[in-house]
């Protein structure tokens, strides 16, 4: 075979194997490699295409290996923290703005969130439940006092502050469950 042909039969079919092992792959992924290796094996003479095709090794391995590659490209693409702030906002504010429901909205919102662990979650609802019982606690027992007052400042406070390390907690740990294939 003369060099002026740019790829031999057997570069051929090896490119064509190559786009059938690459066929789950992203398009842009697969035109990238399948033109890398036609530059690779192009105006070659078929010795010199046999060394290169025994050098490359199986089309399905390079597959393989690219899909993976890719697929562990795709999980450490940085996580969006907009769920994790919204939750706080609702779990923190919704204490104050709608009394008890808004709060519960944002329990729920950690209950479903997916990217924190079980533990994490499990946590934090009883952090802020912990929190707001310990505020009703404080209302209760010293709105008979003559410090009705600071039990009602307590009542204010303690869940807000409770709620506020909360959220900062689910923020940093927002991401910790890797995805699922």
């Amino acid at each position: 075979m003369s060099t002026t042909e740019p790829l031999s039969a057997a570069a051929r079919r090896y490119l064509r194997e190559l786009e059938t092992a690459l066929a789950s792959a992203p398009a842009a992924l697969r035109a990238e490699i399948v033109d890398d290796v036609s530059g690779e094996l192009s105006g070659l003479d078929d010795a010199r295409t046999a060394e290169r095709l025994a050098a490359l090794g199986d089309p399905r391995a390079i597959a393989a290996d690219a899909l993976a590659e890719n697929r562990d490209a795709s999980d450490t693409l940085p996580v969006s923290k907009t769920y994790p702030t919204l939750t706080a906002v609702v779990l923190t504010a919704g204490w104050f703005v709608v009394p008890v429901a808004g709060w519960i909205a944002g329990l729920v919102m950690i209950g479903i969130g997916d990217r924190w662990s079980a533990a994490t979650r499990r946590n934090a609802i009883l952090a802020s439940i912990g929190g707001a019982v310990v505020g009703a606690l404080a209302l209760m027992l010293l709105r008979v006092t003559d410090l009705g007052l600071v039990g009602l400042a307590l009542f204010a406070v303690v869940p807000l502050l409770v709620n506020i390390f909360v959220s900062s907690a689910l923020r940093s740990h927002w991401g910790e469950v890797a995805r699922r294939p």
